[in-house]
């Protein structure tokens, strides 16, 4: 790893001599002494050496070229590159090195200058790092020999490797900075390589490096931000809390960190990650990208290794799955419970993927698990788990064999059941959690055994029946305990029936309650004169009435106390068999497709539970009243559209909690799929339906956001919903930096919208059409927020792709679903719009139009009449509102002079006749005709004029000519319609454009 001189090892700094550099120091020694001989030497050794240097132009070059035919030979040429080295320096000295050193930058320099990526060039970048590894380690070996001797002084070749990476690094600096990008990406590339050979560098410059490359990590070019980050993850150190802490160290990882999360390119984030130095600083930001929206990079973070297993792609699935598989389970000993004990299968939500991953990788390991009688008698957490996940796992892979090895008989199961449900109720409230766990496990379990035994159905069905009627029952064991019931009885009408009748029992247990509850109440206020009476026998009788006249408050009040706590307890019990009710109805809605006329008993539970659960005032009484009334209503299309303004008016309402308006709107998207946007609008109009849905697009709530983009992509994808707005707002949210944090929203869109559009024509004509007021409201947007949103032509380019024909499901003809009305010049339209915009939108917006037209893909597949549209319009901009900046003025000419390149020959000349009938020109010279530039933009258009050299005398004449042009290209135009005007009632989207490319309904908008 390189590191600055001071901070190299005493060794490394110190530098013992090596083998050449000690015959140096003899020779120089014995030169003082016999002046004579080593005079004679020195001469004798110049005329052997002097011609290295005279050869060096003809030797470098060659091995140059060779290195460049293959990546074999590359060891082979730096050694021999090394000895040329060696000679240099040995003939001439610092002289030699200095030759050496520029001879080998002349020829590096004709690499780094090639224009265009070559694979002969990269492979002498690698042969140059080769050759640095090479002449280090060739200096390196003396310098180790002699570490002892510490008196020893740096000669001459022990410095020939040190002279020449500082050399070569000061000049790869000046390389990094030049305007052509791929010198920069082999710079960058070099030091990358370079760096780990060149062992200790001076300190100033050590700095410069790491400052250069700390600014190439922010260049345009995403090739050199990957090859930056490579360079600068060998100076961040090891990724210990001392080297996080130190100034060096902690600037390198902070930009580390900042590419990871916000660098737009992927393979610059995948740098990122296999570069950064894991730490516990680090470490949460290495696994937020498993969330990462690129597969590879996904991948990567398993490669670290860490985990995350509910991927899409299956190659990250596999990265994944493996190392779980092979290494973590080897951390716990090849115990599979001692693995889920520490993936704590009570709190994490991937333990069943984990243990699903891990039985489809290891098959083996499926034979050798057995679960006996005294496995199930003492069942934990982990053992459960484990068995429930392997049963599920049986059943999904079709093994009936090793499922009926598994599981008991029905009978014995509800054996089990019972014996850990009574374990929990008498539970420990610390242990009551893991004692829920178990048996939500085996009641989980009981839903995939069979019933045809008649005796276990029996057992089983009295025991769910048993368990329904407790107090203190879980949520998830109630539902396990429906699902099953459905399961046993003998038909739909069958399992309603049997848990209607179960909810009426505990209706009537908790009006009993209540009634007792307010005799008692009323019988204790009672204060009859029976018991005021008092015995005349007893002498005591008037003292004791005093006494019991004067304790009587006392004690009233103290019963009082008791009797408010007694009341408050009852209450809320009945409050809770309520909820217990209540969430045994939504279970059984939820599995059962019963039409509510067919079943009687539906109206009394409506009537009687759900309706005045709405009218309470707890959260929970309503949000499971309001999930009752939409499953109910989706059973029955009347009732829906009777309670369609209710749920669209709980949407919105201001005094209830967002979990309320969520749920709301869920059920309105799913009475909008159940029945159709036309039978939902029988009470409430269509317009009002759109309106409330546009709403919740805008709303201040992420959660409704997510919900109401998840809900209308639904909506469009099914062709229940198709309006121009919403879908406008939609794409915006997707650019909108206001949701860059709402991941549910972003994942939605990021599906939706190339779906959508890639599935139908018509959802790309429709895109089409509004492409153009899309990308000025983002431009705007861009204005406010340019850190934050991509450039506009990024986005423009994600909106081109998007209405790309010939990306369309239609165009496939590999799918035989070819639409012969497909017309593949669609985007020319969105063109022709472009250049309506700039001539009325404002400079600001302006400026980023001929750069986003300079993107459209414009070929003969636009037609010869929407070319000649473009032609008339651009010239007329040049004229009446010419493009000042340069670089969108120059786009604006490359894609003016590609049009008329495709035009070989000018057209004859038309008569007036002829011209009479020029109808698809007719609105862009009317558009031209009344536009009037700004006032302001006339004034800067005649300054900057003023400012100018005359135009030359033969200049006037060159204009005239084009403008010629343009005139016999609208003539052409004419004789093409004329030609054609047979063929239009038989073409639709071909190259009669009058019945298709009518924009007579875009001209109000400029």
């Amino acid at each position: 790893m390189a590191r600055p001189k001071n901070q190299a090892n005493v060794e490394a700094s110190e530098g013992a001599g090596t083998g050449a550099g000690s015959s140096t120091s003899t020779a120089s020694a014995t030169a003082a002494t016999t002046k004579p001989t080593a005079t004679k030497k020195s001469s004798k050794s110049r005329k052997q050496k002097q011609p290295v240097l005279e050869t060096l132009r003809t030797v470098v070059p060659n091995i140059f070229q060779e290195c460049q035919k293959s990546a074999a030979n590359h060891r082979k040429n730096a050694i021999m590159l090394r000895k040329i080295q060696e000679q240099c320096a040995e003939s001439a000295g610092e002289n030699g090195e200095e030759a050496f050193n520029n001879e080998f930058i002349r020829n590096l320099n004709v690499v780094l200058a090639i224009k265009k990526v070559d694979t002969t060039a990269d492979r002498v970048v690698q042969f140059v790092s080769t050759f640095i590894l090479c002449t280090c380690e060739k200096d390196r070996k003396p310098e180790a020999e002699n570490k002892d001797e510490e008196d020893e002084d740096e000669d001459e070749e022990s410095s020939i490797s040190a002279t020449f990476v500082e050399h070569l690094m000061r000049h790869l600096l000046k390389g990094i900075t030049v305007k052509e990008k791929l010198v920069r990406v082999r710079c960058c590339k070099l030091i990358a390589l370079s760096i780990n050979s060149v062992g200790a560098l001076e300190n100033d410059l050590y700095v410069e490096l790491q400052e250069s490359l700390m600014e190439r990590a922010h260049d345009k070019e995403s090739q050199v931000r990957v090859q930056a980050l490579f360079a600068l993850s060998k100076m961040q150190g090891n990724g210990e809390e001392e080297d996080e802490d130190s100034e060096e160290g902690g600037t390198i990882i902070k930009e580390f960190l900042n590419l990871l999360q916000h660098d737009p390119a992927a393979e610059v984030r995948r740098s990122a990650i296999f570069n950064i130095a894991q730490s516990k600083a680090t470490l949460p930001y290495i696994l937020e990208r498993a969330r990462d929206t690129d597969t590879y990079n996904r991948r990567a973070v398993f490669t670290k290794p860490m985990s995350e297993i509910r991927d899409f792609h299956d190659g990250v699935k596999k990265a994944c799955t493996k190392m779980l598989a092979t290494k973590w389970i080897h951390q716990a000993d090849d115990n599979l419970l001692e693995f889920l004990e520490r993936l704590d299968v009570m709190g994490s939500s991937v333990a069943e993927d984990v243990l699903n991953a891990f039985f489809d990788y290891r098959g083996d390991i499926i034979d050798a698990l057995v679960f006996n009688d005294i496995f199930w008698v003492n069942l934990t957490v982990e053992s459960s788990f484990l068995v429930r996940v392997f049963t599920e796992f049986c059943r999904r892979k079709d093994d009936d064999a090793q499922f009926d090895k598994v599981v008991p008989e029905v009978v014995r199961h509800a054996f089990y059941i019972q014996k850990y449900s009574n374990i929990m109720q008498q539970a420990e409230e610390e242990d009551r959690p893991e004692a829920e766990f178990i048996v939500t496990q085996l009641l989980m379990i009981a839903r995939l055994l069979d019933y045809a035994d008649e005796i276990g159905r029996r057992k089983m069905f009295g025991l769910l029946r048993e368990m329904l009627l407790l107090n203190d029952l879980p949520d998830k064991h109630l539902e396990c305990i429906v699902e099953t019931m459905r399961k046993i009885s003998l038909n739909e009408k069958d399992f309603t029936r049997i848990i209607i009748e179960i909810i009426s029992d505990l209706r009537e247990s908790t009006e009993a309650d209540q009634e007792d509850a307010t005799n008692q109440f009323d019988a204790e206020d009672d204060d009859s004169p029976d018991d005021q009476t008092m015995d005349l026998s007893d002498p005591d009788a008037s003292r004791k009435r005093k006494l019991s006249a004067v304790d009587k408050p006392r004690r009233n009040s103290s019963a009082a106390v008791v009797d408010e706590a007694d009341q408050a307890r009852k209450e809320l019990d009945i409050m809770l068999n309520k909820v217990r009710c209540l969430t045994i109805t939504k279970f059984m809605l939820e599995r059962t497709s019963e039409h509510l006329q067919e079943s009687s008993y539906m109206f009394g539970l409506l009537n009687q539970l759900v309706i005045p659960a709405l009218g309470m005032q707890e959260e929970v009484m309503q949000d499971l009243g309001l999930q009752c009334l939409g499953l109910i209503c989706s059973l029955e299309k009347n009732l829906a559209q009777d309670n369609m303004d209710l749920f669209l008016t709980c949407v919105f309402a201001e005094n209830a909690t967002t979990h309320l308006h969520v749920l709301s709107l869920k059920i309105v998207f799913d009475l909008i799929l159940t029945f159709g946007l036309g039978a939902m609008s029988s009470q409430i109009t269509e317009e009002r339906i759109k309106a409330d849905l546009k709403t919740t697009l805008e709303s201040d709530a992420p959660e409704v956001q997510a919900v109401a983009v998840e809900g209308i992509a639904k909506l469009m994808l099914t062709k229940v919903l198709r309006d121009a707005e919403i879908l406008r707002t939609l794409i915006i949210l997707y650019f909108d930096p206001a949701t860059a944090k709402n991941n549910h929203l972003r994942q939605c869109l990021s599906y939706f919208l190339q779906v959508y559009f890639h599935s139908s024509y018509d959802n790309q004509v429709m895109l089409s059409e509004m492409t153009v007021p899309i990308l000025i409201q983002l431009i705007e947007m861009q204005q406010e927020a340019k850190s934050e949103m991509p450039t506009p032509v990024n986005m423009s380019q994600q909106l081109f792709e998007w209405c790309e024909p010939r990306r369309g499901l239609e165009a496939d003809p590999d799918k035989g679903l070819v639409n012969k009305n497909i017309d593949y010049g669609l985007q020319a339209n969105i063109a022709i719009e472009l250049v309506k915009a700039m001539f009325s939108e404002a400079p600001y917006v302006r400026k980023y139009l001929p750069n986003i037209l300079h993107k459209i893909p414009l070929d003969d597949d636009a037609g010869e009449i929407r070319l000649k549209k473009l032609t008339l319009l651009i010239g007329n901009l040049k004229t009446k509102r010419p493009i000042v900046e340069p670089m969108s003025k120059k786009n604006l000419m490359t894609v003016e002079k590609n049009i008329l390149k495709m035009f070989d020959e000018a057209p004859e000349a038309l008569g007036d006749d002829e011209l009479a009938k020029l109808a698809e020109l007719t609105e862009e010279i009317s558009f031209v005709d009344k536009f009037v530039a700004p006032a302001e933009e006339r004034r800067e258009v005649v300054s900057v004029a003023k400012g100018r050299k005359p135009r030359a005398k033969n200049a006037a004449p060159k204009a005239k000519v084009n403008d010629d042009k343009l005139k016999r290209m609208m003539d052409e135009v004419d004789a093409l319609l004329e030609s054609s005007s047979s063929e239009k009632e038989d073409t639709q989207g071909g190259d009669s454009a009058s019945d298709v490319y009518d924009d007579d309904d875009n001209d109000d908008d400029f």
